[in-house]
């Protein structure tokens, strides 16, 4: 089949659209992404179509035009789309008589009620019209895939498939058994960097690790900030000088700078797109065998375990807490290597990319019984 991967807000090395879904789908079926182009990397896909990189809300409208454009140029079979903001583009497409595939990456009614561009007293109202959206969608398109469990409740559940953003098995893993040997200790942190992930609340906490505790250690941000008013409240923080910032890497690149910490750190704050998410994070963390700080919400506790523990649960609202959880890795540099070590092995059992991309090329299968 011909298919269309589709995403107007994404760019065009996402982890999760890119590296997972369309590489996977390549190996059966002819792939074109159809993304903007926000980064240096060269893409392994023969066929590419790039769009205009969004600068705001209303541009990423505007290009939708484009997008659409792209895709009836090359008359897919299947459209794969990846954005909330493709719904009525995906309900006129189908409409037009192209199969279609949405990817739910997270909730969409959840995620309007933490959006501070919203007006505090609109977020209630538009998220039930999201609720709304996203039944349309489940009652028009031909396959919903979601991201976890909790995001496919809102589904019709004979087209619903859950496709887990696992690590893909090997990418990430640079194992080094010397965690914790240096004179600095270093904790990571990668992928968007905004004020509800607590960024804020992790470099207060390596200056709590650092003035309070006096164990010298290292932040390493590897992102893209939210916004240039966020990023400069961050880099006026005292904790910035303890900060090692990188605004974009590739993927071996971001492998090495796993592979050099001594431990990864996760500690969204409460939101109803957090306490229920996986995020992909947390398996690239375990994959390189680092031990990790996640947020004590239950779902990410069960994660890294109860018995064989792959890490440590914090109140991610409370710096002194994630300090303490630092602290304690670095005092205990065996049990610190031992959890790293369960990290992996649970990625090497359970959560890795090959299990999915068997789910998503049946899927795919499935959908090509149904075209005549």
């Amino acid at each position: 089949m011909k298919i269309a991967v589709l995403t107007t807000v994404h760019p065009e090395n996402d982890v999760r659209i890119y590296h997972k879904q369309a590489i996977s789908i390549s190996e059966q079926h002819e792939v074109t992404l159809i993304a903007p182009k926000k980064t240096k990397e060269n893409l392994k896909l023969e066929n590419y179509i790039p769009l205009k990189n969004s600068k705001s809300r209303i541009s990423r409208l505007v290009i939708q035009k484009q997008a659409y454009n792209a895709v009836i140029k090359i008359r897919p079979d299947v459209i794969h789309l990846h954005d909330p903001e493709l719904i009525l583009l995906g309900i006129l497409l189908k409409l037009g008589g192209y199969k279609i595939v949405w990817d739910v990456h997270e909730s969409l009614p959840s995620q309007v009620l933490n959006k501070k561009w919203i007006p505090l007293y609109l977020r209630r109202p538009i998220s039930i019209v999201a609720s709304g959206i996203e039944f349309l969608a489940g009652k028009f398109f031909d396959r919903i895939i979601v991201a976890t469990k909790s995001i496919g409740k809102s589904f019709p559940a004979e087209k619903t498939f859950i496709i887990q953003n696992f690590p893909i098995l090997g990418e990430m893993h640079s194992y080094d058994s010397n965690r914790f040997s240096g004179s600095t200790s270093i904790f990571f942190h990668g992928g968007g960097l905004t004020e509800i992930r607590g960024i804020k609340e992790i470099i207060e906490a390596i200056y709590v690790l650092n003035n309070e505790f006096k164990y010298p250690g290292t932040l390493r941000l590897v992102g893209k900030f939210e916004s240039t008013y966020f990023e400069d409240i961050c880099r006026k923080s005292r904790g910035w000088k303890y900060v090692d910032y990188h605004e974009w890497v590739g993927r071996e690149d971001l492998a090495k700078l796993l592979g050099s910490a001594d431990a990864g750190v996760i500690t969204f704050l409460p939101a109803p797109n957090h306490t229920d998410s996986q995020p992909n994070k947390i398996f690239e963390y375990m994959s390189a065998s680092l031990p990790i700080i996640v947020s004590d919400f239950p779902l990410w506790k069960e994660l890294i375990g109860s018995d064989e523990v792959s890490g440590l649960a914090v109140d991610p609202k409370d710096p002194y807490k994630i300090a303490q959880a630092m602290k304690h890795l670095i005092d205990n540099p065996e049990e610190s290597k031992s959890m790293g070590e369960r990290g992996y092995e649970k990625v090497v059992k359970h959560f890795n990319w090959g299990a999915e991309s068997e789910k998503l090329k049946e899927i795919y299968s499935s959908l090509q019984r149904t075209i005549k």
